[in-house]
């Protein structure tokens, strides 16, 4: 058994290794070695099929799965990479990308903040033991209700436009409080990614501009009103961005404004938060930038500028997918296969009210067919959702799958769940989290009971 392991390891770290010797057959495997051979195209080993299909047996299908170590592994990659060159470092969760309580939980015990997005978010946080100062609350639209609830606890709220600090002076002078801020910033910078989750770029809809001066401005305006402490700056540039140039200028920008309000303003800010978005790979063989590649080309600039503007503020953070993505598996079981003149279709028991992203974003997810190896045929893994565009992955050539075949889904850890809905009266699948060997359930599945909660019981129609 150890050998095995340590075969297993040697081959998931080495892929040069991999396409030289022969790999030797899983009979064995944890249910975290399973997950990781998933990753490596494994999936079709013994053991490895033995191990999902006692997850499917035990906690039933469509199942999210998360992978404890990896998360961790993720956190402490981040960290090593940043704290050796940025000696004034925090690091968030965004909340977002994955919203079950023990998975923030997790990444609370390593030392992360919580980045918030609605008054659901704020509540979430609370309840899995953060502090009101510890939480950033970034929105584009914040209701009245979600500023009342962040000025009480003393949440950061990053202010989204000058209608909004208005808003945020006057509730804070209705509860004799100093609202603590940041605004959230647009530099007009590209990072290159998906165009819906790109939200750096001068015509989205998020921040205030750098141009024209719009900021600097509001900042201005904000240094006159005594219900306001402004505590930072903040940008997010966008999700899934793989290179370190649309970091680079982003911070460039911002560490000028920085230089800026000091000499002009007389304001010196606690922090500058560059956001999070760090890509993961979604394919095989996908290399990307890494923590340490963003880090050392973040380093120079960030110098310079504080150099510029005379003082150091806190370098802020706040990946979440960088953080989830990769520890999650969305199990699902084929219902049947349908051959047509033009295509075959696996049909499984998820669709995109399960994992969105495929059908939003026409996301690249890899797939798996669980213990299967032979036969490979081209299909479209097709969902359960009553809409021709529910197709999890199309066009893959995958090994022959039947009724019954269990198909993982990798990579659905961020924006997995926290995008999953009861579309066509299906309830919500369950999540569970490996640790080693062992499996427990983190969210149990949803009911079809829970389908009329919070509903008027119908009275029957007589005829």
């Amino acid at each position: 058994m150890p050998l095995l392991r340590l075969s297993l390891v040697l081959l998931l770290l080495s892929p040069a290794l991999c396409a030289q010797v022969a790999k030797p057959t899983l009979h064995e495997a944890t249910l975290h070695e399973a997950l990781l051979a998933a990753h490596a195209d494994r999936a079709g080993d013994p053991g490895v099929a033995t191990a999902f299909r006692h997850l499917a047996k035990t906690y039933g299908t469509p199942l999210y799965i998360y992978d404890q170590a990896h998360i961790r592994g993720q956190v402490d990659a981040l960290h090593a990479a940043f704290a050796p060159r940025f000696s004034k470092l925090r690091i968030l969760y965004a909340i977002k990308a994955n919203t079950n309580p023990v998975v923030i939980s997790l990444l609370k015990a390593k030392g992360l903040g919580a980045e918030v997005v609605s008054r659901g978010e704020i509540e979430t946080a609370l309840r899995v033991g953060y502090a009101g100062p510890e939480i950033m609350f970034t929105s584009s639209s914040k209701n009245p209700g979600e500023i009342q609830r962040a000025i009480e606890l003393g949440a950061v709220l990053n202010v989204d436009s000058l209608d909004e600090l208005g808003q945020v002076q006057a509730e804070a002078r209705r509860q004799k409080k100093q609202a603590r801020i940041s605004f959230r910033i647009n530099p007009g910078v590209d990072p290159h990614t998906i165009h819906q989750i790109n939200t750096g770029i001068a015509e989205s809809k998020f921040g205030l501009h750098l141009q024209d001066g719009i900021a600097f401005k509001a900042y201005e305006k904000a240094k006159g009103m005594p219900e306001i402490r402004i505590e930072g700056a903040h940008c997010h540039i966008g999700s899934q961005i793989t290179e370190t140039d649309g970091y680079v200028l982003t911070a460039r920008k911002m560490l000028g404004l920085v230089k800026d309000l000091k000499e002009k303003l007389n304001i010196k800010l606690a922090f500058l938060d560059l956001g999070g978005g760090l890509g993961i790979p979604y394919e095989d063989g996908q290399t990307l930038m890494s923590p340490e590649d963003l880090a050392k080309a973040l380093e120079p600039v960030w110098k310079e500028g504080v150099a510029a503007a005379g003082y150091e503020p806190t370098l802020w953070l706040e990946p979440g997918r960088f953080f989830v993505g990769g520890s999650g598996y969305l199990l699902t079981r084929v219902n049947t296969v349908k051959q047509t003149p033009l295509k075959t279709f696996v049909n499984v028991d998820a669709g995109f009210n399960t994992l969105m992203r495929p059908a939003m974003y026409k996301a690249y997810h890899r797939v798996r067919v669980i213990g299967k190896t032979k036969d490979p045929q081209l299909v479209d893994i097709a969902g359960d959702v009553c809409e021709t565009g529910d197709i999890l992955a199309e066009a893959r050539m995958l090994p022959r799958a039947e009724a019954g075949d269990l198909v993982v889904i990798l990579d659905a850890g961020a924006y997995g769940f926290s995008m999953a809905s009861e579309y066509n009266a299906r309830p919500m699948p369950a999540e569970v989290m490996v640790d080693g060997n062992k499996a427990r359930v983190i969210r149990r599945r949803g009911t079809y009971p829970e389908l009329f909660r919070n509903t008027e019981r119908a009275t029957p129609t007589k005829h």
